[in-house]
């Protein structure tokens, strides 16, 4: 089993883009493990990257890193972010009219990604974030107070919120923003190689560390032309294991080849009707 010293855990929230599936709530624990246990001196490949929650926490810990994800709107959107500041940010906030008419394009652009992402019930992309009873209401307030006082976080001290909030509970917009926000503090470009390719691209690697989240067993993938083929991939990441560290981010693994080095038991699984299952992520490494 790998060790984990949590007492050397950044500070501070964890960052990355509001993606499905994202490792957000674990990644701190996931960098630092692999600081305790395998050092600082090796690159760092995030295969799947998504969100680029993963990729994010190395950045912050100083580490260079490759950012990988065969969905090259996620990664365009991870990029856009950090290179922009907090008027972009602002320009993000679309209404219900508008988030359905973004969605119904052909042709997206990054922006229409970013606006559909953060607009959207559950970061689905397909699905408005508020009903449409409390829609335009919560649009426009959150509008007004980015106009008057220029915040996503603390919105509710603000004056305007308390005057004008009508028993709503909460601004998820703006929430939201307050996430990508948190994303632009990345400065250390320098270290960050963002790619687009299919994880056998990376065969000949030799003396790095793989985090590898690959799709979950018995789950189709877009970017897979529908369909992940595990065998396939536990195949290459067990021949990859002989000149690099890898381990292997996932609730199961059914070849025994692998074996769970480490388990996060407060990280449970949303995958059924958005309950918490009985299953929670784990880190698997060769045997």
């Amino acid at each position: 089993m790998l060790i984990l010293d949590e007492k050397k855990i950044r500070k501070g929230k964890p960052i990355g883009l509001p993606y499905q599936g994202s490792k957000k709530k674990i990644s701190k624990k996931i960098i630092e493990i692999i600081k305790q246990n395998f050092g600082t001196d090796k690159i760092i490949y995030d295969i799947f990257g998504g969100g680029g929650a993963i990729t994010a926490e190395f950045l912050l810990n100083g580490l260079s890193v490759y950012y990988n994800d065969l969905d090259k709107d996620a990664t365009d959107m991870f990029l856009k972010v950090i290179s922009e500041d907090k008027e972009y940010l602002k320009t993000l906030l679309v209404s219900r009219e508008e988030f359905f008419r973004i969605r119904d394009k052909d042709d997206k652009t990054v922006d229409d990604n970013l606006k559909l992402l953060i607009n959207s019930f559950g970061n689905n992309n397909k699905d408005y974030l508020y009903g449409k009873e409390h829609a335009d209401i919560k649009y426009r307030l959150a509008l007004e107070i980015i106009k008057r006082h220029d915040v996503f976080s603390g919105y509710k001290q603000t004056q305007t919120w308390k005057n004008q909030f009508r028993g709503l509970q909460q601004l998820q917009q703006l929430q939201q923003l307050e996430r990508l926000q948190q994303l632009q503090q990345l400065q250390q470009l320098q270290r960050l190689h963002i790619t687009n390719l299919d994880y056998r691209a990376f065969s000949e690697v030799e003396g790095a560390i793989f985090y590898l989240d690959p799709p979950y067993e018995n789950t189709t993938h877009g970017g897979y032309k529908g369909y992940f083929d595990s065998i396939d991939f536990y195949d290459w990441a067990y021949e990859m294991s002989k000149n690099n560290i890898v381990l292997i981010s996932s609730y199961e693994i059914s070849d025994s080849r692998f074996k769970i080095v480490y388990e996060f038991t407060k990280a449970r699984s949303t995958l059924q009707g958005g309950k918490s299952g009985k299953k929670y992520e784990k880190l698997f490494m060769v045997k």
